[in-house]
């Protein structure tokens, strides 16, 4: 990858790299390419995930900074209402 590959090309690039690799394994992330700083937008249910899904991104930018908008959502099962018996 070089520093004049395009934005969406190097997109393309950090997307598949988070869905392949074994630490991530993740789909759900958005990824945008603005000049030199690489976007990441998206939830996920730890934060340990977070890191992991920057370290994913950072190995694959090509020395291009990292913003990392990804939350950290706590994501619960629904509650059910238990019936009388």
């Amino acid at each position: 990858m070089t520093p004049s590959d395009p934005p969406h090309y190097l997109a393309a690039r950090i997307k598949s790299r988070l869905a392949e690799d074994a630490r991530t394994v993740e789909l759900g992330i958005q990824v945008d390419v603005r000049g030199d700083v690489v976007f990441l937008r998206g939830q996920v249910a730890t934060p340990r995930r977070r890191e992991l899904i920057e370290t994913v991104a950072r190995e694959a930018a090509g020395g291009r900074r990292i913003s990392n908008d990804v939350t950290v959502v706590d994501i619960r099962p629904p509650k059910t209402e238990e019936t009388p018996s």
